[in-house]
This record gives C-alpha cells, sequence and structure tokens, in this order.
C-alpha cells in the first residue's frame, strides 16, 4: 500500500461536497458499537496490536474484520434525509469517475474507533481508499506480506489517499493483513475496488493530476 496526493480538482470537490453535509448532521447516536462482537469493545490499540494480529494469523477466518468500532454507511442507513442524499450522489459521482466496479466500504470511526486487523481475501483486488480526519491522528497499518514488517501509514489532516492489492485466498504470497485506527477524532473512510489493473492505474495518475 502506499499513498498519493489528491490533486484533481473534480476528485477534491466531489469528496468535499459529502464532507460539509457529514459534518452538520448529528452522528452521536449512530451505531457505532454494532460490530464489537460478542465480547464487546476493545481499545483501539489491542484492535491493531501484533498480539491481536497473532492472533487473527492462528484461526479460521473469512477475510473481513471481527472487531470493528465505528459505522458503515453502506449498510446502515442514516436517519438524515440530507446525508443519505448525499451518499447516494457519492456513490453516483465517484462510481462514474472511478470505473470502479463497487464501493467496498463507507466507514465512519468515531473518537476511539478501530477497525481491527484482517485480510479481505474474500474481497480481492485493486484497491484506492479515501480517508478523512481533521487533524491527521488516526492510522492504516499492515503487514507486508513478504517480508512481514508491520507499516504504519500515519494519516494528516484532510482527505488522504492510499491505493493498494488485496490478494485472494489462491495468492497466499499476497494476502494482505491490515488494520486501521481513530484513537482521539472522527475518522472517515471511503473505500472502492477497480476491476483491473490497467485501470487502477490510470485511476491512480487521475487522482493525482491536477
Amino acid at each position: 500500500m502506499k499513498e498519493i496526493p489528491i490533486n484533481n480538482p473534480e476528485l477534491k470537490q466531489i469528496l468535499d461536497d459529502l464532507l460539509q453535509v457529514l459534518l452538520k448532521v448529528d452522528r452521536s447516536k449512530y451505531p457505532y458499537d454494532a460490530g464489537v462482537g460478542k465480547d464487546g469493545p476493545v481499545t483501539p490499540e489491542y484492535a491493531c496490536s501484533t498480539e491481536y494480529l497473532l492472533h487473527m494469523q492462528g484461526k479460521k477466518v473469512d477475510g473481513f474484520p471481527e472487531k470493528t468500532r465505528g459505522v458503515d454507511l453502506m449498510r446502515f442507513t442514516p436517519p438524515h434525509q440530507s446525508l443519505a442524499q448525499a451518499l447516494v450522489k457519492l456513490d453516483h459521482d465517484l462510481l462514474n469517475w472511478s470505473g470502479s466496479r463497487n464501493n467496498a466500504v463507507k466507514m465512519l470511526y468515531p473518537k476511539g474507533g478501530y477497525m481491527g486487523w484482517h485480510h479481505n481475501a474474500n474481497a480481492p483486488g485493486y484497491n484506492i481508499l479515501l480517508s478523512w480526519s481533521e487533524k491527521g491522528t488516526g492510522f492504516f497499518r499492515y503487514q507486508d506480506p513478504i517480508t512481514k514488517e508491520i507499516v504504519t501509514m500515519q494519516d494528516k489532516p484532510g482527505w488522504t489517499c492510499k491505493v493498494g492489492y488485496y490478494g485472494p485466498w489462491h495468492e497466499p504470497d499476497r494476502i494482505y493483513w491490515h488494520c486501521a485506527s481513530a484513537p482521539d477524532e472522527e475518522r472517515f473512510t471511503l473505500g472502492y475496488i477497480i476491476p483491473h489493473e490497467g485501470m487502477w492505474t490510470s485511476m491512480c495518475d487521475d487522482i493525482q493530476e491536477g
């Protein structure tokens, strides 16, 4: 996974239009704890720790995260009509602009939110992750499939873009364990899967062009 700059003015406008609506609605009562699991929430530190990674790697998993604290706005319909409409518009604008086959996630993390270690081998492909936070205190963390090094990509204030490839089950040397944390502030992430490498490369170029 690598970070690329968001220079494309059309993409910036699409993202900022959604953000303006999102920040105006009351998000305090959203079901952030729906995905914490039967044992209840853990800390963001544990969800993104080496200890938890080894725990997940030592058991049979389906690829999706087992521990999250946040709300996926793809699966939760906001009670605010303005935000619901803005999300529909976002899908139309971004899917048309990107050529993506689908939006994989629209994750809104509260302060103290997280997405625990997982690998998405059940939903592989070339990815574009667009994340926003006000101060950039959160992060994306992954384990290099080859070297097994754990790498933390710190957020920056405003929107950031990360791009990479999540391997499928039949490519074990490309299984991509990763997690995310929002320990001190809200964090919002949009994830898109691009069907072909050439299209994904072209999209990465478009994102960076001013």
